[in-house]
């Protein structure tokens, strides 16, 4: 299935980014709220990767920072976490990788380290390793120990990562199988995920 960055952008599909927004927001919210270890801020972003395609996603995170930025401008530079974890998203459903639950918790790891990846860097060479979040207990934890800045930040946000990611991607998993082929077949990705397949 080859598409076009221009054929992702259809009108469903920019329909479906401030719905995605308002999830990944409400998702933030959530466990804030509930204090959970965890971000929940990128279901919407990958749900949109994964029936809609890459670059939809990738706007939709971007989106996501920018408003979270307004309250948080810590948020800002992290919007190349959500870009990246969108692109990852969109690509990995384009390999199929939402159709099974064993496939969704490679993807899940894979995600996480995309957002290690691309988040680390940030947390240490713009924040000097800690940004108050829950990781930051952890990276403090792993420097006491006598880690370097460097491996503790990765080591910390790997594990507050692969949490949130694997049960993210759980989630998308269960609203795509939810969703009806009528409203899949008008997606860019939305047939991989069809339980009945078009001829």
């Amino acid at each position: 299935m080859k598409r076009s960055f221009k054929d992702d952008f259809n009108m469903l599909a920019m329909l479906l980014i401030p719905i995605g927004v308002a999830v990944n927001l409400v998702g933030f919210q959530v466990a804030n709220v509930l204090k959970l270890p965890i971000f929940l801020d990128t279901i919407g972003t990958i749900l949109i990767g994964v029936v809609a395609g890459p670059w939809v996603a990738l706007l939709a995170g971007l989106i996501t920072n920018l408003i979270n930025a307004i309250f948080n401008p810590i948020y800002l530079p992290y919007a190349l976490t959500s870009i990246a974890i969108g692109l990852g998203a969109g690509y990995l459903s384009k390999f199929g990788m939402f159709k099974q639950i064993g496939k969704v918790i490679i993807s899940g790891i894979i995600i996480t380290f995309i957002a290690v990846i691309v988040s680390a860097p940030i947390t240490v060479l713009v924040f000097g390793g800690a940004t108050g979040n829950t990781s930051a207990i952890i990276t403090a934890t792993f420097l006491a120990a006598g880690q370097e800045l460097w491996t503790a930040v990765f080591s910390s946000s790997f594990i507050t990562e692969v949490a949130d990611k694997v049960v993210s991607v759980l989630i998308v998993y269960f609203i795509v199988k939810s969703m009806s082929d009528r409203y899949l077949s008008k997606m860019n990705y939305g047939e991989l995920y069809m339980k009945r397949k078009q001829r």
